[in-house]
């Protein structure tokens, strides 16, 4: 997500990949979410330890960190600040963008998926073992994954894309261009369920040993 006003004024074309955003013009104007504290950093991570490989993606996050300015405790953090333009570039799920687009009128936000591949989340839905009531949980996910319940996002706000094929997208999540076809289809979900705390253990000391500031009034806890 960008603040097109703020990148016109710096004089500064939008970032198209991730390896874009280690260009040292975008020094200071980038925002992501603490590792410690969000789900959408330790996702970052897991695609580029995925993408390029443990080592080289490790310090790709090291220097990305080089042009972070603040890392947000919630994942959505870096998206309330774009259309204010205190944040720049904010690393995110692009729906945080849309909401701000079109709930809140920052007209100066565009979003942009990063063409050399992304990952993206999938909301879940599951009946626990043991559950008090399975007959009624059994009712309410096969509600739960029908045109009927996930095209209620559109009018509660929620643009994420919908993975049933059968439903009608928000027409928010379609207006903007977006393709999602770029989320790389070689993320490995469990691989990343197992590796995610030591990626981020991984991630966090290679960016300290690198001498950042790993402070919390960088890496907010609240």
């Amino acid at each position: 997500m960008v603040n097109t006003d703020e990148l016109d004024r710096l004089g500064l074309e939008a970032p198209q990949t991730w390896d874009d955003l280690l260009k040292p013009e975008y020094k200071g104007l980038i925002w992501l979410s603490n590792y410690k504290t969000a789900g959408t950093p330790k996702l970052v991570a897991n695609l580029m330890i995925q993408l390029k490989g443990h080592d080289e993606g490790i310090q790709y996050l090291v220097d990305l960190d080089k042009n972070v300015e603040v890392y947000t405790k919630s994942g959505s953090g870096p998206s309330k600040n774009v259309g204010t333009g205190e944040c720049v570039i904010g690393i995110g799920f692009l729906h945080d963008g849309i909401t701000q687009i079109v709930d809140n009128g920052y007209e100066n936000v565009k979003l942009i998926v990063p063409q050399d591949g992304t990952t993206c989340e999938i909301g879940p839905v599951a009946i626990f073992k043991g559950a008090a009531h399975p007959n009624a949980a059994k009712l309410f996910v096969e509600y739960a994954l029908s045109p009927d319940c996930v095209e209620l996002a559109d009018e509660t706000g929620s643009y994420q894309f919908l993975v049933i094929d059968n439903a009608e997208q928000p027409a928010a999540a379609a207006e903007f261009g977006l393709d999602p076809s770029l989320v790389w289809d070689g993320y490995d979900f469990a691989a990343a369920v197992e590796d995610t705390a030591q990626n981020v253990e991984d991630v966090m000391t290679a960016i300290e040993n690198s001498g950042a500031d790993v402070g919390e009034g960088r890496f907010q806890t609240s």
